[in-house]
């Protein structure tokens, strides 16, 4: 194989060597990568910019064991997962841009990270002991959504002899087969047509838990909903920034006429609803996660079916860490200045409410 399509398992490698969360590649720009959630640039005089054949090039190499027949120049997108055997697996993002091509490889860790790796608080295990209902996992891309839920369906599969169906686009972590329960992985694309397709199929391959995979269709909060109430435990994501965003994310979904109904069944399934950033750490290039977390309890279950109540949310989150482990975004954030794992400074920016977060640490 020409050696020009063997660039891109180095430069793989080099993000793997260098901590990177992504690669990012494009025909004629310098290559990059994202180190501690900002763009570290590689020189010229180290990797020159690639030019189209060369583009064209890494990605033949990439999507070269790809199950579907792949004409290069139809792509516009194309999403799989790629691994370098022995060193490290890759979600892999191709796309058109300009009329040429751009790579984004976002590394997947070969072992998945524990609640304490993750340095994840301790309702993590409370809500992995949850037999039914829906819990939602939200945050903007990049977030890392999906690490959290791995980590939390590997707790489950370790600690409870259960059978879990996952639907993903594409796979990203794989679980192991030596733990009590089991997990049965379907990649969209692949295994099965559509997360809808999935949703109903799931339900006659007799699980216990099913991860439904990003939830943003009216159809597949139906399924979502429909699966929880006939007693599994639905985990999904949501591209969200707060929990009652999450919620109204799911709303909008649905109709005027439709929504009082659907706060109903939200109020009665909705189990948790964890909100996450990544932040940089305090003299690190690390980054930790900061959370808002909403455990549903009778108070937050009146505020659901009210809509006018919503605002009081963060509020019901703040009154009931002690007592039920919930928490509002800005609360874990000041717990993490107090901590000294943040800067004050860094941490200002993500706040959700920047003024009053200033309060809170005496900075006004």
């Amino acid at each position: 194989m020409p050696q020009q399509r063997q660039i891109i398992d180095d430069l793989l490698l080099l993000a793997n060597k260098h901590a990177a969360s992504d690669l990012i590649i494009r025909t004629g720009d310098r290559i990059r990568m994202r180190i501690a959630g900002d763009i570290a640039t590689i020189p010229l005089d180290k990797v020159a910019a690639p030019d189209r054949k060369l583009s064209i090039a890494m990605v033949q190499h990439l999507i070269r064991h790809h199950a579907a027949e792949t004409e290069i120049e139809n792509i516009n997108n194309l999403d799989f997962h790629y691994s370098l055997q022995n060193a490290c697996h890759f979600r892999i993002h191709v796309l058109r841009t300009n009329n040429n091509f751009g790579i984004v490889a976002r590394l997947i860790p070969q072992n998945i990270p524990s609640f304490k790796q993750l340095r994840l608080p301790p309702i993590f295990e409370t809500i992995s002991q949850y037999r039914n209902g829906i819990i939602l996992m939200s945050g903007a891309a990049g977030s890392g959504k999906s690490t959290s839920l791995a980590s939390m369906l590997n707790h489950m599969i370790q600690q409870r002899p259960v059978h879990a169906v996952t639907l993903e686009d594409p796979i990203e972590f794989r679980y192991s087969t030596g733990h009590i329960g089991t997990v049965s992985q379907r990649e969209i694309g692949t295994d099965v047509s559509s997360y809808k397709q999935g949703l109903i199929d799931a339900l006659r391959e007799t699980p216990d838990i099913i991860v439904a995979g990003e939830v943003r269709g009216r159809e597949e909060i139906q399924l979502a909903l429909e699966a929880a109430e006939t007693g599994h435990l639905v985990l999904a994501t949501v591209h969200a920034t707060t929990a009652t965003g999450t919620m109204q994310r799911i709303m909008a979904a649905f109709g005027l006429d439709e929504q009082a109904g659907l706060r109903e069944r939200l109020s009665e399934n909705l189990r948790a609803i964890v909100v996450q950033k990544l932040i940089p750490m305090k003299a690190s290039k690390k980054r930790i996660v900061a959370q808002e977390i909403m455990i549903k309890n009778s108070i937050i279950r009146h505020f659901i079916l009210d809509p006018s109540q919503w605002s009081d949310i963060p509020r019901a989150m703040e009154e009931g860490h002690n007592l039920y482990g919930s928490q509002s975004f800005d609360q874990h954030l000041q717990q993490l200045v107090e901590a000294d794992l943040v800067d004050y400074e860094i941490a200002l920016p993500y706040a959700v409410y920047q003024e009053d977060f200033a309060m809170r640490m005496g900075r006004v």
